[in-house]
């Protein structure tokens, strides 16, 4: 049983960079909602196209002065949303296979 799939989502707004895995270059994003299994997030308009496996750096939001730390993850895309749900952008859902946390973005 995948337990995965319930696993609560939490509305959260966010810069997101994203890339087909291999790729060089990046995409800039922005989360729609965060779960411990999976980000849905906003593209700029380009998409992942028939890519499967993405790699994409979250920027976290944070409170103060201190610098936003960033996580490095790999996923692989479970869905793409039309563009017509999203006033012209294009929602992309992505289960999460790894991550480290870093503390800024080595791109």
């Amino acid at each position: 049983m995948d337990t995965r799939r319930g696993a609560r989502r939490y509305p959260i707004s966010a810069q997101l960079l994203y890339r087909g895995h291999g790729e060089s270059a990046w995409h800039l994003g922005s989360t729609i909602n965060v779960s411990r299994s999976g980000v849905l997030f906003r593209t700029d308009g380009t998409l992942p196209g028939a890519i499967d496996s993405l790699d994409f750096i979250l920027t976290l939001p944070v409170n103060g002065a201190a610098p936003a730390p960033h996580v490095r993850c790999t996923g692989h895309v479970v869905r793409v949303a039309p563009e017509e749900l999203l006033g012209g952008g294009h929602a992309v859902a992505v289960s999460i296979d790894g991550y480290a946390m870093e503390g800024r973005i080595p791109v």
